[in-house]
């Protein structure tokens, strides 16, 4: 019964995931999984590889935190076959509405995040501000463009892989800045079996390099990391903002053809209800 909570999560982790803009990690972070998640992908290291080559797979397991990876993954595998054709649909048809509800569930979470530590002092406030201008950034700004060929796709990997683990920011998201978003798709539609490995490996690679550093950094300057991970939230409002123009540009809801007045209000609402019950629910599921 614990690891169905586990799995639970793991589920709006994936749901969030096929949200071009939204990142699972946002999921994972309100529903108090982040750090335990963060720990367990860190544990592939020397002492794990040591237990395989003796064939101690059982140990290995536990090391590992194996169940724990599972449910995750299996949950968030599980949302993206199961609800990534009906988020599409959602985004296609009502996107005001639809970006209206993640932008309430955003700046909640954020709020939600910070206000849950106690510590507060300028410094921290600081991190909190950075947290918002990278966060700006890396889903507004055009990144500077990778190598062509397998080395291109290799490195682009180790990137975006990051933005699976790091609240806020989307993987999808990042492949489009990088320029390599097309070209992944383009490998999925004929089932470019080498091209899709190439890329998996530099994604592994990169999730493993930056769990271990995040989980260093979440160990010894745990409230800092918190105050800017909630920073860099904010920062990816100006992305999932639900008023557009015609050429894709944020603009006022008063100069929107369509705003919605009431029913946008009423997303943003429901999107702050939604994540406030994760929220505590989160904490109260948060020991396996």
């Amino acid at each position: 019964m614990a690891y169905l909570w586990v799995f639970l999560k793991g589920l709006l982790m994936g749901l969030a995931d096929v949200v071009p803009g939204v990142s699972g990690g946002t999921m994972a972070l309100v529903t108090g999984i982040y750090e335990r998640l963060i720990k367990a992908i860190a544990r592939v290291d020397g002492d794990f590889i040591g237990y395989l080559l003796k064939l101690d797979i059982g140990r290995a397991w536990r090391y590992l935190d194996g169940w724990f990876l599972l449910a995750v993954f299996g949950g968030i595998l599980t949302a993206i076959f199961l609800f990534a054709g009906l988020l599409s649909h959602l985004l296609a048809t009502q996107p005001v509405l639809t970006w209206a509800f993640f932008l309430g569930l955003i700046v909640a979470a954020a709020v939600l995040l910070v206000a849950s530590e106690h510590k507060k002092s300028a410094i921290l406030w600081l991190w909190l501000v950075l947290g918002v201008v990278l966060g700006y950034v890396l889903s507004t700004q055009s990144l500077f463009m990778l190598p062509g060929g397998y080395s291109g796709l290799f490195l682009a990997g180790m990137i975006a892989i990051c933005a699976m683990i790091l609240p806020g920011i989307s993987g999808s998201l990042l492949l489009v800045l990088l320029g390599k978003y097309a070209v992944l798709l383009e490998a999925a539609h004929q089932r470019d079996l080498f091209t899709l490995m190439v890329f998996a490996g530099g994604a592994l690679l990169g999730l493993l390099l930056f769990a271990k550093l995040l989980k260093w950094l979440l160990a010894h300057y745990h409230t800092s990391m918190i105050y800017f991970l909630s920073g860099l939230m904010l920062g990816t409002v100006f992305k999932v903002w639900p008023w557009k123009s015609s050429e894709a540009t944020n603009i006022w809801p008063w100069h929107h053809n369509e705003p919605q007045y009431l029913m946008s209000c009423l997303m943003v609402f429901a999107g702050v209800i939604v994540v406030t019950g994760l929220f505590y629910w989160g904490r109260q599921t948060k020991r396996v």
